[in-house]
């Protein structure tokens, strides 16, 4: 490998009960049998699942049945999946990168790993946070005041709301008057009164890009735009409303361009410019004309009347009044000067005029008005987390001023509707928020978790099992289905393995991830930081990212059938879900009823290796090595918890957890002890034989 940062763990308090159980590796819990339908589950490695059907196993030789055997029984019998991920996340709570709960959870899985007896164990440094962000509790509320005379209120109906990562937030709970946002000049004359210390509902009609991921897009959006019209604001750029002139447009707006000669111009002529500028209260402000008789930019004070253009003009012999009437768009006017005489010659040219931008000059006048914040809907009854920015402008360019200073909160659509009803009926609507942000300036470092189980054959040759340990932290969330499950999930294989001694011929490595949902910053720091010869010894990566079902089938390109056909047999038929089979039987599609309940791993048949992909394996690859995104087959709704509110400990499924982490090392384990590493295009069966495999 090359040079690592290898980080000493820190303890962070006593752990948990939970904690303390994961300790031993040979500890039981109390997690009952996974396979209901145990009496009916076939031999093991009896079948392959290839498109939805059952097909034979490719005679290859993979790990050791005794082990593949042990591996089932502690997996299935002895499963400490759950335990994981209550830790991780009832405990831990949502982890989100660059924050201190990411830093303890970073460290207890470490920690967990080394207790297993894991190998070359290290929080690994991929990159740094400039800025840290720490939520803490957080609430809202409608609210009603107990009378006209009595200033307390009682709280009427819970809202529940998110606010951007990074964002700023509350000095304590702050009350305000609900204010419409306006959208006009009259709205903003009717309300601008009751702006100060008001919360500003912002219409989720007020355009804004649309759809799950532009809830958050446009929040970002106006968090910026907010940024920039403060930064106006402290500059004096506060723009006018527009005006009505009393001067006729044609007579002085416009771009008036031509020429002028007379005696004192070098070369008898010149081209001459002149920009009518008209205030925004319709008086003239000035008349640029280019070049002047000294070849010098010159900005005078015109008048108009009775359409007879005046201003000054410095001429050879001094300042000189210029009268003239344009006619029409053009000028053709003779200047005496002194015992000379001067002839302009112009044509105007049109000039768009800018529109007046309400909304630029409502936002700016809001600001100035000092509301306590804004309140946008999220369409639907979901609330959904993200970040003012991604990517290195998150990490490594965020500012403390691009934080800002502006609060906006994302509520639920029923709440939404709730405050927008009762604003329509003209009652006075008051809300309060208490949002508990501390963000603290950095660097922070960020670690990706590492371990191994080091091969005993071709100890450089490597299988990783992987997930992102990072989460959003939105109000509510625990980061659960996105991605503690997937951690857990990972952590439980590597206890599996460690647990019943297994000894891979390949090296076989755990990697959390972190930066996953910024962009997947982690891995493909990790992938650069891999030579070429590191690189090409990777058999495989697999990422379980997709939630609380189990992992249920991967792609397949033909030449790798053999191999992933032979690896994933040993799940198939072993676990069984009898909701599954009820739910399955008794619905509307009769071809899922053959294999209803059974929770096996179908190969879907692919021409090629997807090169896409939006989470961490997409890193790999990108660069020719194969990473798999398990399928996650199941009754769960992935899209209700992800990055939302709902992503609670409610929506685990045991039976599925223990099934993807038993699964998990089962898979790695076989490919681990494969006759060669996993093909990465068409190879003949030969070439394996020659290979000494």
């Amino acid at each position: 490998m090359t040079t690592k940062t290898v980080r000493l763990f820190r303890h962070t308090g006593t752990l948990t009960a939970a904690a303390t159980l994961l300790v031993s590796a040979g500890c039981s819990t109390s997690s009952k049998p996974a396979t209901e339908k145990a009496e009916a589950a076939p031999e093991i490695g009896a079948y392959a699942v290839l498109d939805g059907q059952r097909v034979d196993v490719p005679p290859m030789k993979l790990g050791n049945p005794s082990t593949i055997e042990a591996i089932l029984t502690e997996g299935k019998n002895n499963n400490h999946v759950m335990d994981i991920l209550e830790h991780l996340c009832g405990e831990i709570g949502p982890r989100l990168s660059g924050s201190t709960n990411l830093d303890i959870a970073n460290d207890w899985s470490a920690r967990q790993f080394e207790s297993w007896g894991l190998q070359n164990v290290e929080n690994r440094t991929w990159g740094t946070a400039a800025i840290r962000f720490d939520r803490g509790p957080s609430s809202g509320a409608i609210v009603t005041r107990a009378g006209e005379e009595d200033e307390t209120y009682e709280v009427e109906r819970e809202i529940e709301f998110t606010t951007l990562s990074w964002s700023p937030g509350t000095d304590g709970t702050v009350r305000g008057k609900v204010v419409r946002m306006p959208e006009t000049l009259d709205e903003l004359v009717a309300v601008k009164e009751d702006l100060s210390g008001a919360w500003m509902l912002v219409s989720p009609y007020q355009g804004g890009r649309q759809g799950i991921r532009g809830v958050g897009g446009s929040m970002s959006a106006r968090h910026e735009l907010r940024n920039d019209t403060r930064q106006a604001i402290a500059e004096g750029k506060i723009p006018q409303p527009p005006a009505e002139s009393p001067y006729p447009d044609d007579a002085i707006s416009g771009l008036w361009e031509g020429t002028i000669s007379g005696p004192a111009i070098p070369g008898g002529e010149t081209e001459v410019a002149m920009d009518a500028v008209i205030g925004a209260d319709g008086v003239p402000k000035g008349v640029m004309a280019l070049p002047a008789f000294d070849f010098t930019s010159q900005f005078v004070e015109p008048s108009y009347s009775d359409g007879i253009l005046t201003f000054t003009w410095n001429t050879p012999q001094g300042p000189q009044p210029m009268t003239f009437a344009p006619q029409s768009n053009a000028l053709d006017a003779e200047f005496p000067v002194g015992e000379d005489t001067y002839v302009i010659k112009m044509i105007r040219n049109e000039v768009e005029e800018q529109p007046f931008d309400a909304g630029e000059y409502i936002l700016h006048h809001v600001l100035a008005s000092n509301p306590a914040g804004f309140i946008s809907s999220s369409r639907d009854e979901r609330v959904w987390t993200t970040s003012i920015k991604r990517g290195n402008d998150l990490f490594e360019n965020l500012t403390m001023a691009d934080i800002g200073q502006d609060v906006e909160v994302s509520v639920r659509d029923s709440d939404y509707r709730y405050i927008n009803s009762d604003l329509a009926d003209g009652q006075d609507v008051f809300v309060e928020f208490d949002l508990d942000h501390t963000i603290t300036e950095g660097p922070f470092d960020m670690y990706n978790t590492i371990a191994e189980i080091p091969g005993t054959v071709w100890p450089d040759e490597v299988v990783i099992v992987s997930a992102h340990l990072d989460s959003w932290n939105g109000p509510g969330s625990q980061g659960v289905v996105d991605n503690g499950t997937g951690s857990a999930v990972t952590l439980e294989a590597a206890r599996i393995l460690a647990a019943v001694g297994a000894q891979p011929k390949r090296t076989i490595r755990f990697i959390l991830w972190t930066g996953e949902e910024q962009g997947l910053l982690g891995s493909r720091a990790y992938v650069e930081s891999l030579s070429e010869e590191e690189r090409a010894n990777i058999s495989c990566v697999f990422v379980d990212d997709g939630g609380t079902n189990y992992e249920g089938g991967l792609v397949c390109p033909p030449w790798m059938f053999d191999y992933l056909a032979a690896a994933t047999a040993s799940t198939n038929g072993q676990f069984f879900s009898k909701t599954d089979e009820t739910r399955l039987l008794h619905d509307d599609n009769p071809d899922n009823d053959a294999r209803a309940g059974w929770m096996d791993v179908n190969l879907r048949s692919v021409d090629e290796m997807p090169q896409g992909g939006g989470s961490d394996h997409a890193s790999f690859n990108r660069v020719g090595i194969p990473g798999f995104y398990w399928d996650e087959i199941g009754r769960a709704n992935y899209r209700y918890g992800w990055h939302t509110q709902n992503d609670k400990l409610d929506l685990a499924i045991e039976e599925y957890l223990v099934q993807s982490s038993t699964n998990a090392a089962l898979v790695a384990y076989n490919l681990a002890c494969a006759p060669s590493l996993l093909p990465r295009e068409p190879v003949e069966t030969d070439e394996i034989a020659e290979a000494g495999r």
